[in-house]
């Protein structure tokens, strides 16, 4: 059996699109361009449901809020049995969400996450795709 897993999408048409757009460029304008991406996943302990998870989920929204960013999406991983306890739980109900905020408040966030008494564990990091250069490899006559 495959755990539960529910994905939730924002900014689904084009006038979404189009917010998130204006909203993107005051954010960049307001904070000097040092909007970075980050994932962020936590676990919850082995008593939390979908309501609790879902509660979770709008406070890391509003956290992500506070600090000038921008939720892009979350995904909720259901409950899965962990590898070692954790604070004497055995299982754990995992959770995910990719944001953009601005560089310099992501260790406030990460605080904040670790004062959160229902989160049982959390990892946040910096999403940083590089381009890749591909070199013109000479032709071979």
């Amino acid at each position: 059996m495959e755990p539960a897993s529910s994905t939730v999408k924002i900014g689904t048409d084009e006038s979404d699109s189009r917010d998130r757009l204006n909203r993107f460029r005051a954010n960049l304008e307001e904070h000097g361009g040092s909007l970075r991406k980050y994932e962020l996943v936590w676990i919850l302990g082995s008593d939390a449901g979908e309501e609790q998870a879902n509660e979770s989920i709008e406070k890391i929204s509003s956290l992500v809020a506070n600090a000038g960013g921008e939720l892009a999406g979350t995904d909720i991983w259901g409950k899965r049995t962990l590898a070692y306890p954790i604070q004497k739980n055995t299982e754990g109900y995992y959770l995910q969400a990719n944001f953009e905020i601005d560089g310099e408040k992501a260790p406030d966030l990460d605080r904040e996450l670790g004062a959160d008494q229902s989160i049982i564990r959390h990892l946040l990091v910096r999403d940083s795709i590089k381009p890749v250069a591909v070199a013109d490899e000479p032709s071979r006559v």
